[in-house]
């Protein structure tokens, strides 16, 4: 090798020693450490605001989830206290059926406490029942009855005989009740009594105005006149005319119905008593026999009640003695009551037969079954006429003779 050969060999070699070193770029090798610790110049760099909007984002996310947890807790919770107070009401409702020993025969011991109440005080007015001030409103109290712990017991006992009689009142009496009390005119009031009266008499002749089992049958679902006394007020519904003026249009009772509701009953047939009788039909018998209602209880001396009717009034429509009662009995242990209604006559007798046996006692060993002459031989101060479980009476309208003397409801004697 010459001298020229090495020459340049040396200046190549500091050349190159010299040259500066070329590294490959990241789009020449793209590894992923590279990629995420140099961002290539399309990916800017992140700023502190914008990490601060990434956590802020997140920070609202997780509190709109927070905020829907405690509302479903909060749902789940109300659906849950709901449930619980449901089933204790009904276990409550189921305990009544399961325990007929504990509750049914205390609430029927209870009737006949209040029956028992009213006999007892009726015998101290040689048999008779004028108003429940003669102390006979409050039979647990009378009685001295003690109630089992946790039990409450409720005894109500109404006059229905208060109310004017429906199903025996004549055409007269009805006629004016419509005209005067409801402010029916001349013609409509005679068109209501008609088909009322073509309704309950035992006949198929019809009034001039008035509507049979013919009539009837035209109709869709066709049906017969009851051509007997009405069972209950709502069977009004199915008498031309009444069904328009005592019920609206979906055949659910009105005003006029309410109203009705307070004068009359089908449940007693006798004369209205005067002492347990609301100013409408006070107002109406005073109309009716000529006397002024408002001065009906003037002059009464020592007791709040009549106990003789007034001269001026018709014997016929009005009296003072109490002729049926309604004795509804509620017991209860929770929330639900269980009730035992009765409508019972009273049928008072002051005079006592001697007898070798006790009442009921029979020494004849046959079995009994309930004829009408071992009832008669029992002599039970009460006809029964009807007794109901967890159904009671209608509310009563207050006596007219309360506000006239002044009388609190809750006055239970004098």
């Amino acid at each position: 090798m010459n001298v020229n050969s090495k020459q340049r060999q040396g200046k190549t070699w500091r050349a190159s020693a010299l040259a500066p070193v070329q590294r490959p770029s990241a789009r020449q090798i793209p590894t992923p450490a590279l990629a995420s610790q140099h961002p290539t110049p399309h990916s800017p760099l992140p700023t502190p605001h914008s990490r601060r909007s990434r956590v802020l984002a997140s920070q609202r996310q997780q509190g709109s989830v927070l905020i829907a947890v405690l509302a479903i807790t909060l749902l789940l919770s109300f659906i849950i206290s709901r449930f619980i107070d449901e089933a204790i009401d009904d276990l409550e409702y189921r305990a009544i059926f399961n325990e007929p020993s504990d509750v049914r025969s205390f609430t029927y011991s209870m009737l006949e406490v209040a029956l028992a109440t009213v006999y007892e005080v009726g015998l101290i007015d040689e048999g008779k029942l004028f108003a429940p001030e003669q102390g006979w409103a409050d039979p647990i109290h009378y009685a001295g009855i003690t109630v089992p712990n946790g039990w409450s017991v409720d005894i109500q006992i109404q006059d229905e005989s208060g109310k004017l009689p429906i199903n025996t009142m004549s055409e007269d009496m009805l006629n004016n009740m419509l005209e005067e009390s409801f402010d029916f005119d001349f013609g409509t009031a005679r068109e209501l009594s008609s088909m009322l009266l073509d309704w309950i008499d035992e006949n198929d002749s019809r009034r001039l105005n008035g509507a049979e089992s013919d009539d009837y049958l035209r109709r869709d679902p066709p049906y017969r006149a009851a051509n007997a006394p009405l069972q209950s007020l709502e069977e009004l519904r199915l008498i031309e005319i009444w069904e328009d003026e005592f019920f609206d249009e979906d055949g659910q009772p009105n005003e006029l119905f309410a109203q009705l509701d307070s004068m009359v009953s089908v449940l007693h047939t006798g004369a209205a008593n005067l002492n347990s009788s609301p100013q409408s039909v006070l107002e109406l018998l005073a109309q009716q026999d000529g006397y002024d209602e408002d001065h009906l209880f003037d002059g009464l001396d020592d007791l709040p009640y009549l106990q003789q009717t007034p001269g001026s009034a018709n014997s016929e429509n009005s009296g003072v003695e109490v002729s049926l009662l309604r004795i509804t009995v509620n017991l209860w242990r929770g929330q639900v009551p269980f009730t035992v209604s009765a409508l019972v006559e009273p049928n008072f007798s002051t005079e006592t037969e001697a007898s070798g046996s006790a009442p009921g006692d029979d020494s004849s060993d046959a079995p009994k079954t309930g004829a009408t002459s071992e009832q008669d031989a029992i002599a039970y101060p009460f006809t029964i006429l009807q007794v109901s479980e967890y159904t009671q009476g209608r509310p009563s309208s207050p006596p007219a003779r309360y506000s006239a003397l002044d009388i609190g409801e809750e006055s239970d004697s004098f």
